[in-house]
């Protein structure tokens, strides 16, 4: 579905979620990443991107629709820059193996490169070094946050990700779902290569390396870039079974 015509239905529908998820895209935004899945259960979708010149102005489609791969469980509604949700859906939480739904900020990028040999990369950009954490512990001060250990003068989590050494996490980007680290919410959910063979994440979102590439050198920091993930069933469900 073209990119425009599912806003104009989300905004003339009935349900107030859908309502919610055009609205909640900033003014300032002119670059959308659209992540669209069967359904709630689904471990896979497509990924299209668009960009606008001006706020109010039609949205173009950018490319071809690329292969995504979801959460082993699929989606759930997360916390991003909407605030409706459906309420009989799932509900993102920590450990649930879902990818959050709705609309999100993103960036920064990371990866293990350091930044002068990856130049086609715009967004702020950190380099993953043996160090560097992202905490997934709710009882933690640092709940949700990519954090430097040698930094951190009293750790407090039990538990968190080493990043240097998940392979996916080679190249990446940070969907920035729970910005306010609500404790089990959900945390450290990103956009990073899709290994072969893996058939569903731990609640991330994963492209080939190629496609991810592509997305990374197309992303700009000044259109201010939004991701919107949601299933297709979700806006069908709002438009009387369209």
């Amino acid at each position: 579905m073209h990119f425009a015509c599912l806003l104009a239905f989300c905004l003339i529908s009935a349900s107030a979620w859908a309502v919610d998820l055009a609205e909640s895209i900033p003014p300032r935004c002119t670059e959308v990443v659209l992540v669209v899945a069967p359904d709630w259960s689904s471990t896979t979708g497509t990924l299209q991107r668009f960009v606008r010149s001006r706020a109010g102005a039609p949205w173009q489609a950018v490319g071809a629709r690329v292969p995504a791969l979801l959460g082993q469980h699929g989606l759930a509604w997360g916390v991003g820059l909407h605030s409706a949700v459906q309420n009989d859906a799932p509900q993102k939480s920590e450990g649930d193996l879902r990818s959050p739904a709705g609309v999100f900020a993103l960036g920064p990028a990371f990866g293990r490169l350091p930044p002068q040999e990856l130049p086609w990369v715009r967004l702020p950009f950190q380099q993953l070094s043996p160090t560097i954490e992202g905490i997934d512990d709710p009882a933690s001060r640092f709940y949700g946050q990519i954090v430097d250990r040698k930094s951190i003068a009293g750790p407090d989590w039990r538990s968190s990700e080493h990043m240097w050494r998940v392979p996916a996490y080679e190249l990446g980007a940070v969907i920035g779902h729970n910005p306010e680290h609500r404790p089990r919410a959900g945390s450290c959910i990103f956009l990073h290569v899709w290994l072969d063979g893996v058939t569903g994440t731990s609640g991330c979102t994963a492209l080939h390396r190629s496609d991810l590439e592509e997305l990374l050198r197309w992303l700009d920091p000044a259109r201010h870039p939004v991701i919107i993930q949601l299933p297709a069933t979700a806006v069908r469900e709002s438009l009387g079974g369209f």
